[in-house]
């Protein structure tokens, strides 16, 4: 019997984006701190590593940095609003005039 078990992706901060290196590609999510805020406006992964969970991988970090830093979260990036649809118990974190906009 064969278990599939997921390798567990080391993400970097780069100061501008959070990033996962994997099979020679870069998977990315692009942030600013603007006071208060954490603002995550572009994910990108590349095709080939599409649903490998990168995107969510980072957006986790993402708002793990948020709260152990002390921000709320701009969610200008549409994998972002998605994540918080799908983990309703984040919207916490989320600047809420942000989602009306």
């Amino acid at each position: 019997m064969l278990l599939q078990v997921q390798k567990k992706l080391a993400i970097k901060d780069l100061g501008d984006r959070f990033v996962i290196d994997a099979d020679g590609l870069r998977s990315y999510l692009l942030y600013r701190c603007d006071g208060l805020y954490l603002d995550l406006y572009c994910a990108y992964v590349p095709e080939s590593l599409r649903g490998n969970h990168h995107a969510e991988s980072m957006i986790l970090f993402a708002f793990k940095f948020a709260v152990m830093n002390g921000y709320l979260i701009k969610p200008n990036c549409a994998a972002v609003r998605a994540f918080v649809k799908i983990y309703p118990e984040w919207r916490y974190i989320i600047d809420k005039a942000s989602l009306f906009n």
